[in-house]
């Protein structure tokens, strides 16, 4: 089962379960997370929807004021979950749509994500991030630059060279995200970091240590030109 797949199921019906949900869920720790998450917000809409009883001997209109200053807050309660919930459904579905889309454009360079000695020429380096508005602020060991379009917007990429091993940094100039957030998917290791703006950096190879070095050292070289 596919992530997203998982993803879209769960977030329909968070208490559905089936063997393929559940070796899924057993399998990959940020799907299970998702599935936590849509559970734990499943609760908060079930319990916002209970209206609590009038305390007893009250007077009949006391009594219905109660009732309906509680059904009032309920339904309140109910609108701000049922929004928040489908903001989160919405926010990890696009996500995983981005981790696919990701993944795929590394593996299908996966001949260049490879330790290497050779370094791009710095110019040419600056040229290829300028096409998606990114600026270089210190020098990194980069054997690979290109530039492509993920979801249709230009994405300057390129192969980093660290201690651990090669990664592929894309950079993603219309991908807004509020936190970091890492991925396993076919094999290849990831994380997605926001990088303020609006813009976003993916940050893929084989090894943890070597995404996790990769996504410090770009962080603290590239940045995007004020709009």
């Amino acid at each position: 089962m596919e992530h997203a797949e998982f993803r879209r199921l769960l977030g329909t019906d968070p208490k559905l379960s089936s063997p393929e949900i559940d070796a899924h869920r057993a399998a990959c720790p940020d799907c299970a997370r998702y599935a936590a998450d849509m559970a734990r917000l499943d609760r908060m809409v079930s319990n916002a929807l209970e209206v609590p009883a009038p305390a007893a001997g009250a007077p009949p209109w006391e009594q219905d004021r109660r009732s309906n200053r509680g059904r009032w807050y309920a339904i309140a309660a109910s609108v701000l979950v049922v929004v928040a919930l489908g903001a989160n459904y919405w926010a990890g579905q696009r996500r995983a749509e981005l981790i696919v889309e990701v993944v795929k454009h590394t593996d299908r360079e996966h001949d260049v994500l490879v330790i290497s000695d050779k370094r791009v020429d710095l110019d040419k380096l600056r040229k290829a991030l300028a096409k998606g508005g990114v600026e270089l602020d210190r020098d990194l060991p980069v054997s690979i630059a290109r530039v492509c379009k993920i979801r249709g917007i230009i994405a300057p990429h390129f192969v980093l060279q660290t201690r651990a091993g090669a990664v592929a940094i894309l950079l993603l100039s219309k991908e807004r995200l509020w936190l970091p957030h890492s991925f396993d998917s076919q094999g290849y290791h990831g994380t997605l970091v926001p990088m303020g703006g609006g813009h976003s950096m993916a940050v893929v190879g084989t090894d943890p240590a070597a995404v996790k070095e990769g996504a410090q050292l770009a962080s603290g070289a590239l940045h995007w030109q004020p709009q």
